[in-house]
């Protein structure tokens, strides 16, 4: 796995990629929606403090997906970023 400039970990091939996918679901599959986003804005805040998240880090993932999201998706992810930015 390599780090990102953004401090986040990529996988380098397919398997691993498969891998954290399951280890993912493992983490998260049986969480509902309100534990998901508690989860969410416990990593956010960690990842602040280790200085690996920023508010410029935020809009350029936003940027980056938004073309792939529906209009009411592209909508909950602005409230999750606006979200975590005031946090």
């Amino acid at each position: 796995m390599k780090k990102t400039r953004q401090g986040f970990y990529r996988a380098d091939n397919a398997r691993e990629r498969e891998d954290e996918v399951k280890k993912a679901v493992d983490a998260y599959g049986n969480m509902t929606p309100d534990e998901l986003l508690d989860e969410l804005f416990a990593q956010a805040a960690a990842a602040r403090r280790r200085g690996e998240l920023d508010d410029s880090g935020l809009e350029r993932f936003y940027a980056s997906v938004k073309d792939f999201l529906g209009a009411e998706q592209r909508k909950r992810l602005d409230v999750l970023i606006d979200a975590l930015k005031r946090k």
